[in-house]
């Protein structure tokens, strides 16, 4: 779909016999979407940067039958997006929740932009910042439209006409919105309509139920993975074993004679057999003889690319360099030094659903279904290996089963491999792509692996003096449309020590080591490591100062008061000023990412060779909480990601081929092993949303690693925690 044509007026059209929605909220321009703090900038944020007219929106339509579909601009990955966005639009229209579904809208950059990003594309944990104003008012309208269709109707004054849960009342009478949303197209859309009061909220705030629960208990929820088109092919690709190897010779001959193989074919990443079955695709694929060229391929280990990681912080000069005071002079003069290195590894996303494409392209038009994530990107790659126009190109947009980052790729890689594909195969049937476990565990675009060193510096009385922050590793926006160094990278930056303690005297510096593994964004973006080392770092500056952690980060979060208000929430609930029960260690950690502020404290017992969490507490201050338990599923899962992560989780590289290729190998956390118990306690806000799908999933990690330090493990260098046999 495309843009919908600057001049028509807001209100459009009947679709089929339903009610679709569009509207221009002029009321949008002058209004700034509260962000504190978040990295991209507050400015991008506002909708007025939004051409005014491009504004013009579809995002609701009501049945006949009173049924409401909401169009989300936004990919639910399990995060529970869809709900809350369809909460949105239903609280304001006063629909039956029953009765609301929600749809992947169609691309278009100019009806379903990312205010934010520019484009359509989902991440970042914007997707309910970014709609709290438009989803409320395309409900608020729809509704005015319909009370004034049944007020003609039945020609009473709107004012006398009740609607709550979807049924329309006046005195005896009762209709559903289904009956007036064929009227209520012609009905003059309001300039101006009020949003309810918080105070009226039935649905905002609450414990609503997810609207996709239902089909996914039941496996009736469709996936990428799940597609099925009639008389479509089924193919698999042999990708290089090392990254950026090159293929000198195929002999495919095996293959090609094999039952069910419809056709093998060479595409940039490798050979694509394609086969009336997977299981047949994947037997032709193991017939294949290929031989690669290392020549121009990544062929060192990870260990190796660590080492050279540290090699380029003392020879090469910083990509960034931020001083702030004399940190030199300060750390000259310091009565204690701490100096701390960390090494995180690559980490793979590892989501429930490998990667997996649908798709046909007959030569001059392509369509093609998939959980993606960036559309604008992707359906402009499309178009330019097909050699199409972008608006020949459509998406349907399905719900993915786990993301993490890996389909948001600046390249996406995956939909140009495919495109590639239907490019050679030339086909007149559908084919369907699906990636093997292994396949999207060894086929790369891994969080980055990065080495820090860090020096910090006390008075004698152990008050911080100085900070020296030096990190090294691959920043994934390379290829991307965004600005190249030098400049302040915030998908390696962000969430850091210098930024986000308040101290005087202190440098930042970041140097861009290169690999030729491909490297992507994953959940948190940076914050996964740059919020890891600072809390450990301050941490341990705590001990040397013989201060109680929470005190020590009390008194450096002067700049940051809603950091400082999770953190003194979250130790209360703990009793942290309370001795622990005899046998328990405690641990605590804090950060804000994604505009939301976490603080989390961990109690373990046991021994550090043999431990249990047996609690972790929570404190969230994430503005409004739009849907209560959605909040505290993100936490308590994000809880368990990241403790996966820091503990368990790595890609190792031998002679530049990933050693792990599925969950025998790649060690994630067990169900056992999640802590006993996790409390979240919400931080009462009237702030506007803003994002709870990551910042849940940084500070937990921390807070049982300094609970395990302060067992008396030894302190932590490498990650993970617990390196994989």
């Amino acid at each position: 779909m495309t843009g919908v044509a600057t001049s028509r007026r807001a209100f459009v059209v009947m679709a089929g016999s339903g009610l679709l929605l569009g509207l221009v909220p002029k009321s949008l321009r002058a209004r700034e979407i509260h962000r504190q703090g978040h990295p991209f900038g507050d400015s991008l944020f506002r909708a007025d940067q939004v051409p005014g007219d491009e504004l013009v929106r579809r995002f609701l339509e009501i049945a006949p039958d009173g049924a409401v579909t909401v169009f989300s601009k936004h990919l639910d990955m399990g995060q529970g997006t869809w709900s809350g966005l369809a909460s949105l639009v239903a609280e304001e229209l006063d629909a039956d929740w029953t009765k609301v579904r929600v749809l992947g809208a169609p691309v278009s950059d100019t009806a379903y932009a990312n205010h934010m990003f520019q484009r359509q594309a989902t991440g970042g944990s914007t997707s309910l910042a970014n709609s709290w104003d438009e989803l409320r008012r395309a409900g608020a309208v729809a509704r005015a439209m319909v009370l004034a269709a049944a007020a003609r109707s039945w020609d009473v004054p709107v004012e006398a006409i009740s609607l709550r849960d979807g049924v329309l009342t006046h005195g005896a009478r009762r209709a559903s919105l289904g009956d007036f949303a064929r009227d209520a197209a012609d009905e003059d859309v309001p300039e101006n309509v009020a949003l309810k009061p918080r105070s009226a909220w039935r649905l905002l705030g609450q414990d609503t139920p997810r609207t996709d629960m239902p089909g996914k208990v039941t496996g009736q929820t469709k996936y990428g993975i799940d597609g099925a088109w009639e008389d479509m092919r089924h193919a698999v690709v042999a990708r290089s074993p090392r990254f950026g190897a090159r293929l000198l010779h195929a002999d495919t001959r095996a293959a090609r004679a094999m039952s069910g193989v419809e056709a093998v074919v060479e595409i940039p990443s490798g050979i694509a057999v394609i086969a009336r079955t997977t299981w047949h695709a994947l037997r032709a694929r193991d017939a294949l003889t290929l031989t690669w060229s290392d020549d121009g391929g990544e062929t060192r280990s990870d260990a190796q690319i660590a080492r050279d990681h540290r090699a380029a912080m003392d020879r090469q000069a910083p990509s960034w360099d931020d001083v702030r005071g004399d940190p030199a002079a300060m750390l000259a003069r310091a009565a204690t030094r701490v100096e701390a290195e960390f090494t995180f590894p690559y980490l793979a996303h590892a989501a429930m659903e490998p990667l997996a494409l649908l798709g046909r392209f007959d030569g001059t038009r392509c369509k093609l279904r998939g959980g993606f994530q960036t559309q604008t990107d992707n359906r402009a790659q499309v178009a330019a290996i097909l050699g199409i126009e972008a608006e020949a190109v459509e998406l349907e947009t399905v719900p993915a089963g786990g993301s993490f980052g890996r389909r948001a790729g600046f390249t996406g890689d995956w939909v140009v491999e495919f495109a590639q594909l239907l490019k050679a195969a030339r086909a007149s049937y559908p084919i369907k792509l699906t990636w093997t476990r292994e396949d999207d565990m060894r086929g790369g675009h891994y969080r980055p692996l990065m080495v820090y060193a860090m020096e910090g510096g006390l008075d004698a009385q152990g008050r911080l003096l100085a900070l020296d922050m030096r990190l090294a590793g691959q920043s994934v926006t390379g290829n991307s449309p965004y600005p190249k160094a030098p400049y302040r990278d915030i998908t390696v930056l962000e969430g850091n020590f210098h930024d986000l303690y308040d101290h005087p005297h202190s440098r930042l510096r970041f140097f861009h080591a290169g690999a030729k593994v491909p490297v992507v964004t994953y959940r948190s973006i940076s914050n996964n490591h740059t919020g890891v080392a600072k809390e450990i770092f301050v941490d341990r500056l705590a001990r040397a100062a013989g201060a109680d952690p929470v005190a020590f980060r009390l008194a450096l979060l002067g700049a940051e008061p809603r950091q400082a208000q999770v953190l003194r929430v979250a130790a209360k609930a703990a009793g942290w000023d309370t001795p622990p029960p005899h046998g328990i260690t405690r641990g605590v950690a804090v950060h804000r990412s994604e505009g939301s502020c976490v603080a989390q404290v961990a109690e373990l017992s046991g021994s550090p060779e043999d431990f249990r969490i047996e609690r972790i507490v929570s404190a969230v201050d994430c503005g409004l909480a739009v849907n209560l338990d959605t909040v505290r599923a993100q936490v308590e899962g994000g809880t368990g990601f990241g403790l996966s992560s820091a503990l368990y989780g790595e890609i190792n590289l031998d002679h530049g081929a990933a050693r792990q290729g599925n969950f025998d190998g790649y060690r994630l956390l067990r169900m056992n092993e999640m802590p006993r118990r996790i409390e979240v306690h919400m931080v009462e806000s009237a702030d506007r949303p803003s994002g709870i799908g990551e910042p849940g999933s940084v500070p937990g990690a921390p807070a049982v690693i300094n609970a395990l330090e302060r067992m008396g493990t030894a302190p932590v260098t490498h990650f993970p925690v617990f390196a994989s046999a």
